[in-house]
């Protein structure tokens, strides 16, 4: 069995041999995100985040990878070329060190790899050492490597692109990173997937870490530490646990809302919690929603979410996007066009990491064809990629609304008319009305064969509501940007 070790050494290997034979564009474009899975005595599986780099790759770059794969040592491996979920792994920041990335060096070289080891502490006075599992851990499943395993080189606030979208949730990080503890604690940051929190957050470590080298940085998503949670209480080790994290100087946890559903791990983090703000330090986190709008999360922890400073980050005007494009083209070394930039940030308004693929993809052929950048070009690219317009169902709305009000799909469309399940069903008829095609005897047969003026009064009485109550209008706002946003990526 390879261990992860193996497939660290074997990815830097990898990138050696490519570095010594593509130009550094090329590198850059096509294999940023590479990264090495699986090693078998037959077989090797290699991994990018993005479909379009993957098909690239198997038409133009085969041959230069097998040759790469043969100057590890074997000559009949044959590779298996995957695609991964986008996870923030930056293959050529780990190939060119930076002092957390020694640190983790030092962390192999120290420690028994095990897959949760990002989160798990080895010992209550030590330091954070991110983690890179190796599937072979899992019977050689593939693991993606969580946000919190690494810090990207890039998240760093001088490459955030600030914009009226942004704007609070910047300033807020930047003062926490410059002063953390005492600026905003906590600091609770919301908003839709690949939006930019993330980078935020990630800013505030690469800040406080370059203040303060010896500071005690925990960065992780919330499955993490849940993952670690659970881990202590089998291993009996819940008492290092506790040291671990209550003993770190910043705790920064993404993706907070996974702590729903969770009781036993919502009442462990609010203990860290209390701990750590009583002490002064300095707590950080990040949803997909408000704190108000994740659901089953006891209210002592809904209200300590809010005792600080709650920033949403909103989607990127034109402006911005436009902005964003140019910044990403200049990190990877390419001015583009005006007119280029402006068309980028015209067609593409989903989120960042669809612009960014789309920068990615005009400068990535651009380079390999040898051709200028120009509007031409970037038309072609961007041919095949028409603005995304959610595509919303029935299922959609009856997963949403089960999930947000935890109750369940029976339920919903039966009898009960108490008001824990009769305001869910008729937010669910409004959003049928807002965001499909289905009329009101469709949405009543779909909701316990309800007639037309059941529905009608239900959206008639949601309508009345947001008019009325500006926290409904929000938590209305709120499930239905997640309700396309959920549509989107499906």
């Amino acid at each position: 069995m390879v261990d992860a070790l193996t497939t660290r050494d074997a990815l830097r290997s990898l990138l050696l041999y490519l570095d010594s034979r593509v130009r550094r564009e090329q590198l850059e474009t096509w294999f940023r995100s590479l990264d090495v899975l699986r090693i078998e005595d037959s077989e090797i599986e290699l991994s990018v985040t993005s479909q379009f780099v993957r098909d690239w790759l198997l038409k133009n770059y085969m041959t230069l990878l097998q040759d790469a794969v043969r100057s590890l040592g074997e000559e009949k491996r044959r590779i298996v070329l995957t695609q991964r979920q986008e996870d923030g792994w930056d293959s050529l920041g780990f190939f060119q060190p930076t002092p957390l990335s020694e640190e983790i060096d030092e962390f192999f070289r120290t420690s028994a790899p095990v897959a949760t080891a990002a989160a798990t502490p080895h010992a209550p006075n030590s330091h954070p050492m991110p983690s890179h599992p190796s599937p072979s851990h899992l019977g050689h499943t593939p693991v993606r490597r969580r946000p919190g395993t690494l810090l990207n080189p890039n998240y760093t606030f001088d490459r955030f692109v600030v914009g009226s979208c942004n704007r609070l949730a910047h300033a807020s990080a930047l003062a926490i990173g410059e002063n953390p503890g005492h600026a905003y604690n906590p600091l609770f940051v919301h908003g839709n997937v690949g939006l930019g929190k993330s980078h935020l957050l990630q800013a505030i470590c690469h800040t406080v870490l370059k203040r303060s080298p010896n500071a005690r940085v925990l960065y992780m998503s919330c499955e993490d530490f849940a993952n670690a949670f659970i881990h202590a209480l089998q291993t009996k080790t819940a008492d290092g646990f506790r040291d671990y994290y209550r003993q770190a100087d910043v705790l920064v946890i993404d993706d907070v809302q996974f702590l729903a559903h969770k009781e036993k791990c919502q009442e462990e983090f609010f203990h860290t919690f209390n701990a750590l703000y009583d002490s002064q330090r300095q707590i950080v986190l990040s949803s997909d929603r408000r704190p108000a709008d994740i659901p089953t999360i006891e209210g002592r922890i809904e209200s300590r979410f809010q005792w600080g400073l709650v920033a949403e980050v909103e989607a990127p005007c034109f402006e911005t996007r436009a902005a964003i494009v140019r910044r990403k083209a200049k990190g990877r070394g390419v001015e583009l066009p005006e007119e280029v930039a402006l068309l980028l940030a015209e067609r593409v308004t989903s989120n960042i990491r669809e612009l960014e693929g789309a920068v990615i993809k005009v400068i990535g052929i651009a380079a390999v064809t040898d051709e200028p950048v120009t509007l031409a070009l970037a038309e072609s690219c961007v041919r095949g990629m028409p603005e995304r317009h959610a595509q919303v169902t029935a299922d959609d709305v009856m997963m949403l609304i089960t999930t947000e009000f935890a109750i369940n799909s029976r339920e919903l469309v039966g009898k009960s008319r108490t008001q824990t399940v009769s305001v869910p069903r008729q937010i669910a008829m409004f959003l049928l009305r807002e965001h499909t095609e289905l009329s009101l005897d469709d949405v009543g047969r779909l909701y316990g064969n309800r007639d037309h003026t059941t529905v009608l009064y239900a959206v008639t009485r949601v309508k009345e509501r947001i008019l009325k109550d500006r926290m409904f209008k929000e938590l209305m706002d709120g499930l239905s940007n997640r309700l396309l946003t959920r549509s989107v990526r499906s």
